[in-house]
């Protein structure tokens, strides 16, 4: 479980999360919604340790990430994976290689990265075939950029998997067949899933539950039915943008 207390973080003189408080159950799939500038991929930050609250708590298994020494830290991220919003992919390194970097240090020492039976498993997870392996990221579309960083985040079966973003940037084909993929994965390898998106038919279509962000907090949480029938006239506008 994630446990989120009172998180506050002030950038650039505006308080992005301003007490915001949050649990998130293990087995889930919750997507975090909100307009632009809501702290939704700032909180996803904290939750890993990238970012420092300026206030409250972020705890992860009853660890507290902003307390955690080195070896605590590294034993919080050793439980989450992160997709970053531009796959942030190595462009030096293969893509067999990339995923491989999902796998602690000893591990990768055991196999070459184009031969690791863990790779290889997380390639046919995502649905691409193995001759992307030796590819490198120059080397494939966008789409398949995305399910390689996937592949990295699945590859070490942590317990939690943070999307920031996962359809930005993808044509509207390209980002059904990522949304598909979350699904299925969630299924399959049942990790706890959070997913940061601006689209509200993505949200929709992944969340068991959603929560929007609005001022820095959590304006609204629910399934995604219980959010369509909202009274919450922020929810609606939201939802439902009027055209200016």
């Amino acid at each position: 479980m994630i446990e989120i207390r009172g998180l506050r973080k002030n950038l650039n003189g505006k308080w992005v999360l301003d007490g915001l408080d949050l649990d998130i159950h293990e087995g889930m799939s919750l997507v975090i919604m909100g307009p632009s500038g809501t702290g939704k991929s700032v909180l996803l930050k904290h939750i890993v340790g990238l970012f420092d609250p300026d206030a409250g708590d972020v705890r992860v298994e009853g660890m507290s990430v902003p307390q955690a020494n080195g070896k605590q830290i590294r034993e919080i991220r050793s439980r989450i994976s992160y997709v970053f919003q531009n796959s942030a992919l190595f462009d030096s390194l293969t893509a067999g290689q990339n995923i491989q970097l999902g796998l602690s240090a000893e591990e990768c020492r055991k196999h070459d990265a184009h031969r690791d039976p863990r790779v290889i498993e997380a390639v046919d997870h995502v649905n691409l075939g193995r001759e992307v392996l030796t590819l490198l990221p120059s080397e494939l579309s966008g789409g398949m950029q995305k399910r390689v960083a996937i592949a990295r985040a699945i590859v070490g079966r942590q317990r939690y998997i943070l999307y920031d973003e996962p359809t930005t940037g993808l044509d509207p084909v390209n980002a059904n067949v990522i949304n598909r993929l979350i699904a299925r994965l969630q299924g399959e390898i049942g990790a706890t899933s959070v997913i940061v998106t601006h689209d509200v038919e993505s949200a929709f279509y992944l969340g068991d539950e959603i929560v929007l962000l609005s001022d820095g907090r959590v304006q609204a949480r629910g399934t995604p039915t219980e959010l369509r029938e909202s009274p919450d006239p922020v929810v609606q506008d939201f939802l439902h943008p009027k055209l200016t």
